[in-house]
């Protein structure tokens, strides 16, 4: 009987072993034959050394828990977590539909595996899950395939998860403008202060303010219509923007949105095709007017645009009037001018 509950304890401690070198990455230059044990021992024979054994295999495992929980949080252990595990950042900064990257990344995975793990942090209300701070995409892509995700979890505050979300894409310049303003524009909406933000985007103020204007001057609606447009730039976007500006009547706009073109089209492509629709538009010219004489008969048609006025005298009803009126234009012009200066 001895010698039973001697195997199974062995066998016990191979495997408790195994596991946490496993999941920890601990460093393995030490054999676990030459570690020694965190307490003394109390001896080796007999009930007093099968219960001491058993007390140092209960204090090595609460002492690998308590460094797993140290490297958690730390972020010094990178570790595997089911996606279904994971939600998104408190903010997210990339554009829910259609990714056109995301065909591409979902085949690197499948084929090199995740060579960059995401940084998470332990869920702030939800025991036992993770929240996002960079590598949306990566966790959607493995979630797709079945595959653990491989992370690095960390115990963040809301301010240290949005730098670290945001110089991640920024380093690798992920983030296209119109994300980035969007991005900025929510987390001013929860009431992160400017130099957070400008932190997370490693802007400085009047970039920020660009950023945050151009979000504030479109529709959401408009913006989630076109997409990221990855190729699409500032200045782009903030004439975009101009345009929007006092335009009550978006027919145009919607009809374009709406169109089969629209939806078949890439990202960059949409924008453009809002850009067009939100053109300025040429101011329609007043329609001409007629002066008729005492008898009724028309004898001028008059003309105003923004430049010009135009007098068309007709000479089937008025006869030499023309010439009589050409004849009077310096008489004319000097009490127009004679008038004006009265006033």
């Amino acid at each position: 009987m001895g010698e039973d509950l001697m195997g199974r304890k062995n066998l016990l401690a191979d495997l408790l072993d195994d596991k946490l070198t496993a999941v920890n990455e601990q460093p393995s230059g030490e054999s676990r034959e030459n570690r020694r044990p965190s307490q003394p021992t109390l001896g080796s024979r007999g009930a007093v050394g099968a219960m001491s054994r058993s007390l140092e295999m209960l204090s090595a495992e609460r002492d690998a828990a308590k460094a797993l929980t140290e490297q958690l949080t730390t972020g010094q252990a990178v570790v595997e977590i089911d996606p279904g595990l994971i939600d998104s950042s408190i903010v997210p900064d990339r554009m829910t539909g259609v990714d056109e990257k995301h065909p591409a990344l979902v085949e690197s995975i499948r084929a090199n595996g995740q060579l960059v793990p995401v940084l998470l942090r332990p869920h702030p209300t939800s025991p036992g899950r993770f929240q996002i701070a960079y590598g949306h995409r990566r966790v959607r892509a493995l979630a797709e395939l079945g595959y653990p995700a491989r992370a690095v979890v960390r115990d963040l505050s809301d301010e240290d998860l949005v730098v670290a979300q945001g110089k991640e894409n920024g380093e690798r310049e992920d983030l296209s403008f119109i994300e980035r303003a969007t991005y900025a524009a929510a987390l001013e909406d929860r009431g992160f202060k400017r130099e957070i933000i400008m932190a997370a985007l490693s802007v400085d103020k009047t970039e920020l303010s660009r950023l945050i204007t151009v979000a504030r001057a479109l529709p959401r609606s408009l913006v989630d219509a076109i997409g990221p447009a990855p190729k699409t730039g500032r200045r782009r976007w903030m004439e975009l923007a101009e345009r929007m500006v006092g335009r009550h009547d978006q027919k145009a706009l919607a009809d374009s949105v709406a169109s089969d073109r629209f939806v078949r089209a890439t990202s960059d492509e949409r924008f453009a095709i809002a850009f067009v629709a939100l053109a300025p538009r040429k101011p329609k010219a007043p329609r001409p007017t007629t002066w008729t004489d005492d008898d009724g008969k028309k004898i001028v048609k008059i003309e105003r645009r923004a430049d010009r006025v135009t007098l068309a005298l007709d000479e089937k009803a008025a006869p030499a009037f023309g010439d009589f009126v050409i004849s009077r234009l310096p008489e004319l012009y000097r009490a127009f001018r004679e008038g004006r200066t009265d006033e």
